[in-house]
């Protein structure tokens, strides 16, 4: 298991090669030697390493120019030999800015029409017209919208929920409010590839919530999923569990890794 020390060098590292003091961890974990689990084990936090390591983190910076992400973009594609996925846009830093793009296929559009990089799927330079619907009754799927961001729908009126949080996360706008939102916002994660973990079995036999297969240390793991994590709440014996992911961990001194989403979020 790596060591603060150890992962803390690695960041300044990268950020010295690349020429920054500020760095995302998106952007890091393109050049580290270290994976977002190993980042996080006993409660780190993405931004009190880089404040150790003496660099800011994205939150803190001015935005990123069109430059630069035309150049992160130019490298992703001479990497993969294609555009990156939509889901792939944080682990390349191209989250661009919704004020100057309205989606990411705009942005790579605007890239082709500059001459940045090649039209590799010949689908942004030109715009095709929808197919004709029939007189069938309309069913709202697009076809092409899996590279663009989601809306952000409006909070219920109806709702009695007091308290929204937005998470900026496709498909899962707004923060949990107990476990169940805490699973359904890990298998977003998972299937993003944010988390680079893949869901083999909920509500296992075995006593814990999750047995996942983890792509990076190549074996199976068991995941207890919490909205919160606290001493007396807990109540599994510590051997039959590798990772804990909660919403908010209020004990942070627990023996095992843990992965809270609430900041988690925040720092990717």
């Amino acid at each position: 298991m790596a060591t603060e020390e150890e992962i803390i060098e690695d960041i300044a590292r990268v950020a010295k090669e690349l020429g920054v003091s500020t760095l995302s961890r998106s952007r890091y974990l393109q050049f580290a030697r270290y994976s977002s689990n190993q980042i996080y084990d006993g409660g780190r936090t993405w931004s009190g390493l880089c404040g150790i390591a003496a660099l800011s983190t994205a939150a803190n910076n001015n935005p990123v120019s069109d430059e630069e992400y035309f150049k992160r973009l130019t490298e992703a594609v001479e990497k993969l030999g294609r555009f990156p996925k939509a889901s792939e846009r944080k682990l390349y830093g191209l989250n661009v800015s919704k004020a100057r793009y309205r989606n990411y296929s705009e942005f790579i559009r605007e890239a082709v029409r500059k001459g940045i990089v090649p039209d590799l799927t010949g689908e942004y330079t030109v715009e095709e017209e929808p197919p004709k619907q029939s007189g069938a009754a309309h069913i709202p799927v697009h076809v092409e919208s899996k590279d663009q961001p989601r809306i952000i729908p409006p909070i219920p009126r109806s709702s009695k929920r007091t308290k929204w949080e937005r998470t900026d996360i496709d498909g899962f706008p707004y923060a949990p409010q107990d476990e169940s939102g805490v699973v359904a916002l890990f298998a977003i994660l998972c299937s993003q590839g944010v988390l680079r973990w893949q869901i083999i079995d909920l509500n296992s036999s075995k006593g814990i919530d999750c047995v996942c297969y983890d792509e990076e240390a190549g074996k199976e793991i068991h995941v207890e999923l919490k909205y919160l994590l606290t001493r007396s709440g807990w109540n599994h014996p510590l051997n039959e569990v590798h990772y804990v992911v909660c919403w908010e961990n209020r004990w942070p001194d627990f023996p095992k890794p843990v992965i809270e989403l609430k900041k988690f979020v925040a720092e990717t």
